[in-house]
C-alpha cells in the first residue's frame, strides 16, 4: 500500500506541474502539445499498468450496500445480454470521444482547429488520469466480479468510479460549453443531447454489471466537474487582451476569445 501511494503521489505531482502552465498561453504552443502528450502517455501507462500498480492495489472484497444492491437488481440485464449492454456503452463512449474530436472544430467555425483538438485531448487525459488514480486507491470490486457474472481478470477491483461515465460527462460538458457559446439560441438542445448520451452510457455500464449505481453517479459528478473546470481553465488561457493603437492619439483594447 505504501508503494502504490508513493507512485500515485509522484503521478499527481507530475500532473499538477504539467498543468500549471495552462493559463499562460493565448494559443497552443509547442509546450502545450508536449504537456498534453505526456498526460496522454501517463494515462496509457495507467490503463495498461506499465507501473505494475495492480500488484499493490488495495482490493476491497465486500458486499454492496442496500442502495447499490437494489438498483443492480432493477437495472442489470440478464446474463446472456451483459455483453450486448457493454457493447452499447462502448459505442456511446467512443462515439462521443472519437466523434467530438473531428466534429467540434467543424461546428465551431470561427475558432482554431488545433486548439479545439488539444482541448478535447486534454479534458480526456485529465479525466482519465484522475479516474484511474481513484480506481487504484479505492480498489472497489466490480459487481460482475463479486457476483461471478463475468471474468474481469485485472479489472476486477476497478469499479469506483465509472471511467466510461466520467469520460462521457467530461467530454460532453466540455463540448457543450464550447457549442453553447457558439450557438446560444440552441443551448438547451446542446446540453440535453450531451447529457442524454452520457447518462445512457452510465446506464449501460450498470446494465452490463460492470458498475454499481453509486459508481456511475460518482463518475457523472466527477466527469462533469472535470470537464467544466478544465474547459474554464483552458478557455481563460485563450482570452487575450491585445493593445491596439489605431492612431498616435487614441489607443484601444481588443478582447479576442479563442478556444
Amino acid at each position: 500500500m505504501i508503494i502504490i501511494l508513493k507512485n500515485i503521489k509522484q503521478l499527481v505531482l507530475i500532473f499538477i506541474f504539467l498543468n500549471s502552465a495552462n493559463v499562460l498561453n493565448a494559443q497552443p504552443l509547442k509546450r502545450d502539445y508536449v504537456r498534453t502528450a505526456i498526460e496522454l502517455g501517463l494515462l496509457i501507462s495507467l490503463e495498461y499498468d506499465f507501473f505494475n500498480l495492480n500488484s499493490y492495489q488495495n482490493k476491497r472484497k465486500e458486499a454492496p450496500n442496500k442502495f447499490d444492491n437494489y438498483f443492480r437488481d432493477k437495472l442489470k440485464w440478464e446474463k446472456n445480454k451483459l455483453d450486448k449492454a457493454k457493447l452499447y456503452s462502448d459505442i456511446l463512449l467512443y462515439g462521443i470521444v472519437l466523434g467530438s474530436i473531428p466534429a467540434s472544430p467543424l461546428l465551431l467555425k470561427g475558432n482554431d482547429y488545433k486548439t479545439i483538438i488539444l482541448t478535447n485531448l486534454e479534458v480526456l487525459a485529465i479525466n482519465g488520469l484522475l479516474t484511474d488514480i481513484t480506481k487504484y486507491v479505492v480498489g472497489r470490486q466490480r459487481p460482475s466480479s463479486f457476483f461471478n457474472t463475468r471474468d474481469e481478470k485485472k479489472d476486477a477491483f476497478k469499479s469506483f468510479f465509472s471511467g466510461h461515465t466520467s469520460s462521457a460527462f467530461a467530454i460532453g460538458t466540455s463540448n457543450a460549453m464550447m457549442l453553447s457559446s457558439e450557438y446560444p439560441n440552441k443551448k438547451g438542445i446542446i446540453w440535453i443531447s450531451a447529457y442524454t448520451i452520457a447518462t445512457l452510457t452510465g446506464y449501460y455500464r450498470i446494465a452490463a454489471d460492470k458498475h454499481y449505481t453509486s459508481d456511475v453517479i460518482a463518475g457523472a459528478i466527477a466527469g462533469s466537474l472535470i470537464g467544466y473546470l478544465t474547459q474554464k481553465s483552458i478557455s481563460k488561457s485563450y482570452l487575450s487582451i491585445k493593445a491596439e493603437q489605431s492612431s498616435p492619439i487614441s489607443r484601444g483594447l481588443k478582447l479576442t476569445w479563442r478556444f
